[in-house]
């Protein structure tokens, strides 16, 4: 036993990459096999591969606790920021597995998949700017030619595949640019070092820091740019959108997440023009992905939109921080409840708008009227999953508690702005939930809409994210009521492993 916490303490915080490197290993001898045998075989070594990766990602850090050098960085945040790529993960080898599992090129996928997800783990968990770089780089690469490969059946995809990722490799020629700028003006190697008060208000650190925030806003195509990303997830395969969703964008999250302490100085400078640009971005990102989801029929330009809807969100949470309405603790736990609840609710709603669109032919709202009559446990469901977005409510929170210690009329013009536009937001948000919703008991446009007949296995998958989210609800709601259930010593509400 002191032997196994011997190399574990050793190889913190690589844990999880090993474990995942080995199944790598083990695929690679079977990456021309065709047996259905083999496949299966290597479907049930990922897996387990990848639950034992998140157990000990969880398990190192409890044992072992913080830790850093020059290279890495494992502290709370990214023992959190692992364990959500991970989980993510597990759930994209269900959808790989189902829609892939008879391709030809199937191991290869698998191969590339576990491959892109070790390089989002060293994303999370590196902090020299070359690790990052490099990580971010081949990641990006990965994703590529994953999306590729799960696309080779695809007639017509191809040259939307190459446009998307043109954007990427961009966003990459722009990091190695702010890099450079970082470590031409200083020598320095990771972010904290740039904190210091003598290089902070560096003229090419400043610079730096504004090349860093115009790669992460073309990494996630917000508006104006989300044409791309549109026109691909709306002719590409579900399990590569999938990938897209679950996969790349959480790790250009993280990644926002590690310019957090550069932000934050500044913001803390109480600097007017930085909440003024961070209050338009966050009208114009929110606004447009609300509005987008609005206009469109498609099913999946509609869960397309809404994903940009959310991750405005964290431009909003960062809008919150820099008018004084939450704190920097507050901030990060909104961020990472935004992440968790974007997880809980889009993989179960695509994983069941996969099934219905390969059983009807189309991704259009008409699809899917009538499906709540023929289709009754999974429509249920379905509902409560997309109540669960009603959570994003509790960024009002804060304002009430603002309001009631100040005078409204003094709580000032940007306070009031934001403050409007989540309401705004909120309202919208609804309106597209409830337009979707609508179309479940609509009378179907062509007589009676047959039932679907679903794999077993999704009524277990989506019955498990339904009773995670109300589970979720129910406690929250209880602590909200100050009701104490006195079972666990853990508060939703609270921020405590972020502190």
């Amino acid at each position: 036993m002191n032997f196994i916490l011997y190399i574990n303490e050793k190889i913190n915080p690589l844990q999880s990459i090993i474990v995942l490197s080995l199944a790598i290993f083990i695929s690679s001898f079977f990456v021309i096999s065709k047996s259905k045998a083999v496949k299966r075989f290597l479907i049930i070594v990922t897996s387990i591969s990848l639950i034992l990766a998140f157990y000990l990602n969880i398990y190192s850090f409890i044992s072992i606790g913080n830790f850093s050098n020059l290279l890495l960085s494992f502290g709370n945040a990214q023992m959190i920021e692992v364990s959500i790529i991970l989980f993510g993960a597990v759930n994209l080898l269900f959808f790989i597995s189902i829609y892939k599992v008879d391709s030809n090129h199937f191991i290869k996928i698998l191969i590339l998949f576990l491959f892109s997800t070790i390089c989002a783990v060293f994303v999370v968990v590196a902090r020299n700017f070359l690790l990052i770089f490099t990580s971010l780089t081949i990641f990006i690469l990965t994703i590529f030619q994953l999306v590729t490969a799960l696309n080779l059946k695809m007639n017509k995809v191809r040259p939307y595949i190459l446009r998307y990722f043109l954007r990427p490799t961009l966003t990459v020629i722009l990091f190695f640019f702010g890099f450079s700028l970082f470590y031409g003006a200083a020598d320095f190697k990771d972010f904290n070092q740039i904190l210091q008060p003598e290089y902070i208000s560096n003229p090419l650190i400043v610079l730096g820091l504004i090349i860093f925030g115009i790669a992460i806003y073309l990494y996630f195509f917000l508006f104006p740019f989300q044409g791309p990303y549109m026109k691909l997830i709306k002719r590409g395969e579900f399990s590569s959108n999938a990938i897209i969703w679950f996969l790349y964008f959480p790790v250009g999250i993280f990644m926002f997440l590690k310019l957090n302490e550069l932000y934050s100085f500044f913001i803390e400078k109480n600097n007017p023009y930085m909440s003024i640009f961070f209050i338009v971005i966050t009208f114009i990102c929110i606004f447009a992905g609300s509005i987008g989801a609005f206009k469109t029929n498609s099913i999946r330009r509609i869960i397309s939109f809404l994903f940009l809807f959310f991750i405005g969100i964290f431009i909003l949470n960062i809008s919150m921080f820099s008018t004084g309405i939450i704190s920097k603790s507050r901030m990060d736990w909104f961020n990472i409840t935004n992440v968790l609840l974007v997880l809980f609710s889009f993989m179960p709603i695509c994983s069941i708008f996969s099934v219905v669109e390969k059983n009807t032919g189309s991704d259009s709202l008409d699809s899917i009227r009538g499906f709540g009559r023929s289709n009754i446990y999974i429509c249920i469901n379905l509902i409560i999953i997309f109540i669960s977005w009603s959570g994003f409510a509790y960024h009002i929170e804060p304002f009430i508690k603002y309001i009631n210690g100040v005078n409204f009329l003094k709580i000032g013009a940007n306070n009031i702005i934001l403050l409007l536009a989540m309401v705004i937001a909120f309202i919208f948000l609804m309106i597209n939930i409830f337009r979707i919703i609508v179309q479940f008991f609509k009378k179907p446009l062509t007589g009676v809409v047959g039932k679907i007949i679903f794999p077993k296995f999704f009524y277990i998958y989506v019955t498990f994210f339904t009773l995670a989210i109300l589970a979720i609800a129910i406690l929250g709601l209880l602590e909200i009521l100050n009701i104490d259930i006195g079972i666990i010593n853990f508060k939703i509400t609270q921020v405590y492993f972020l502190k």
